[in-house]
């Protein structure tokens, strides 16, 4: 269907406007007067800008806005606002602009009758699995508000974990960007003056000399070539990441690196802990709420885990039972479970290990820079030293040389 923007008033006289989606202006009109707005003019708008309507959904909705448009959707539904003048009111206020566009046609459909979670599921690129399941069962048991603010909640701390770990690795990956920018500097322009000056030395080169002249010739005229060869790993690489079994034996070798390691293991942890805890208290059965935490959590190993917990849940064991055969859980989180299972607070429990398991992950984050300094510091002297060793080396054999004569 077409949009159409309009300028209406609102009770107080405030100049509004907009863009709804719609067959045609007089049911936008009607639509406007619903939302208690005076409706001043509306009329069909052709495109937006110069790329065709169905490009808008591509343009970059961050975490961050749909964690700030959630919690200002909790704030108003627990105001009593109605859910259309609500959604109004959430598109008035967002910035981004396909946001906006987004919550305006999810604001056309609910007036049109659509339930609120089958609104948002028509927009699978901005809202994903989880979040649509949780609408849908906050409607479905009537208890839409708790689960805006678990929702809004989980978000953030989705939201906080990568910003941190983005913090945390900018500086080792300056230092490495600055190296590799020094490293391709010295190579392909001031190696090769020296070796103009080592044309004339008679003896055979030292080893460090010679394996840095040979990486400058490589690098200066068949760069290339290198380019090409590297490229191609990586894109083999990248295609073969991307099949089921790829991805799941490159997702083992990253949580053998040691800290990343680790910490992706916390971060997978704390993941499950949360979202399960959520969806359980929304009134998903175990199994349902199991699905979606698969289809959330990024890493193969963990999601195959839980694939297999699902299908032992079905079996009839307990799910701390079937988590103890995997090898993805820490055995604090399996016992935490195994408690909330028999006393009938699970979704208590899961909530307060994934608080614990935030603050571990936070001291990790903060640590990160002092536990690779290490790392950073010996690849710096190395490099200095390869440098220092091949370019002096033959000047101080040629020094010693001079004076045995």
């Amino acid at each position: 269907m077409p949009f159409f923007a309009y300028r209406a008033r609102d009770q107080k006289g405030i100049l509004v406007t907009g863009k709804l989606e719609g067959a045609a202006s007089e049911p936008i009109k009607h639509l406007l007067a619903e939302q208690g707005l005076i409706p001043l003019a509306v009329r069909q708008i052709q495109g937006k800008g110069w790329f065709p309507e169905d490009f808008q959904l591509f343009r970059k909705v961050k975490d961050e806005e749909i964690v700030l448009m959630t919690r200002q959707f909790h704030t108003l539904f627990k105001a009593g606002i109605s859910m259309e003048s609500l959604l109004t009111t959430l598109a008035h206020q967002t910035k981004n602009k396909t946001l906006q566009e987004t919550l305006q046609r999810i604001q056309t459909s609910v007036s049109q009758g659509a339930s609120l979670s089958k609104s948002f599921a028509k927009h699978p690129k901005i809202f994903n699995d989880l979040y649509i399941s949780m609408l849908a069962a906050g409607e479905e048991a009537g208890i839409l508000e708790g689960v805006l603010k678990n929702l809004s909640d989980l978000l953030q701390k989705e939201v906080e974990i990568h910003a941190g770990v983005k913090s945390a690795t900018l500086y080792p990956k300056i230092v490495v960007g600055v190296l590799t920018v020094a490293l391709t500097v010295m190579l392909v322009w001031v190696i090769p003056e020296f070796a103009k000056f080592y044309a004339h030395y008679k003896s055979e080169l030292p080893l460090p000399t010679r394996i840095l002249l040979g990486a400058s010739y490589v690098l200066r005229y068949y760069g290339w070539a290198v380019g090409l060869f590297f490229g191609g790993i990586f894109l083999a690489l990248k295609r073969y990441y991307h099949t089921p079994e790829g991805k799941f034996r490159i997702d083992q070798i990253r949580w053998k690196i040691p800290v990343f390691g680790l910490l992706a293991q916390k971060i997978g942890n704390a993941r499950f802990a949360h979202i399960l805890s959520a969806l359980y208290k929304s009134g998903l059965s175990v199994p349902k709420a199991l699905g979606l935490v698969e289809a959330t959590i990024e890493n193969e190993v963990m999601a195959r885990d839980i694939r297999q917990i699902r299908t032992e849940i079905e079996r009839g064991q307990s799910i701390s039972e079937a988590m103890r055969k995997t090898e993805s859980f820490s055995p604090m989180l399996v016992e935490a479970t195994a408690i909330g299972e028999k006393s009938g607070s699970l979704d208590d429990m899961l909530k307060a290990l994934g608080e614990h398991y935030d603050i571990e992950i936070h001291h990790m984050v903060k640590n990160l820079t002092t536990l690779l300094e290490p790392f950073l510091l010996v690849l710096i002297f190395g490099m200095v030293a390869l440098f220092a060793l091949a370019i002096f080396l033959p000047i101080w054999n040629m020094s010693s040389a001079v004076m045995h004569k």
